[in-house]
């Protein structure tokens, strides 16, 4: 299934999580990583849970329930109530997940490595969930110490030099100089003092 990649941007936004397994939960964990308002719907939390952060609706679905919801995630053990939601979240103007049903989808959750802003995600189209967590695993073994924050060095860069008069060439040489390996090695031995100082002489340059 072709699919179009994306990276949402998930703050403040409602998503509702319906079904409090380890599948629901998982969901409303990376949701809540993502700084959305999370709204799960349970009959039953397992002992031990963590809802911290998460609005907790015990009880049985309905549809109010789907109210401002930006996503909804249909995560039941139950299919024909999992179809149920997914009509329901699309009639609220919601975009739906429904676990373990790629035809009833309108996107998919990709294997994820994150480190700070750095997101790398992986997707099969819904075809192998399992393959996708396993080119993950191996992809995070070859990434950089601190990738994480070199990349948030790199934005904090990137806007000060969009608020300086320097020419977009030059802007542009900078930029790509900023993301190779001679600037990550720079950062890991000199940190971000030394990154800011070589950036200063590549601006200074005729």
């Amino acid at each position: 299934m072709k699919t179009f990649p994306v990276m949402l941007k998930m703050c403040g936004r409602i998503a509702v999580v319906v079904g409090g397994g380890k599948v629901g939960l998982r969901k409303a964990h990376a949701l809540r990583s993502a700084e959305a308002r999370v709204r799960l719907i349970a009959r039953d939390i397992p002992d031990g849970a963590d809802i911290e952060g998460l609005e907790l609706v015990k009880g049985d679905y309905s549809q109010n329930l789907l109210d401002g919801a930006f996503a909804v995630f249909a995560c039941t053990d139950d299919a024909e109530l999992n179809s149920q939601i997914a009509r329901d979240g699309r009639d609220a103007g919601a975009i739906v997940n429904v676990a373990d049903k790629p035809g009833e989808c309108d996107f998919f959750m990709p294997a994820v490595i994150t480190d700070g802003e750095l997101v790398i995600s992986v997707g099969t189209g819904g075809a192998s969930p399992a393959l996708a967590a396993e080119l993950r695993d191996k992809i995070s073994t070859v990434l950089p110490p601190r990738i994480g924050e070199f990349a948030s060095l790199a934005g904090d860069i990137r806007s000060e030099l969009n608020s300086r008069e320097i020419s977009q060439p030059q802007r542009t040489k900078i930029l790509k100089n900023l993301a190779n390996e001679q600037t990550l090695a720079i950062f890991l031995e000199g940190g971000p003092d030394a990154v800011r100082h070589r950036i200063e002489r590549m601006i200074s340059e005729p």
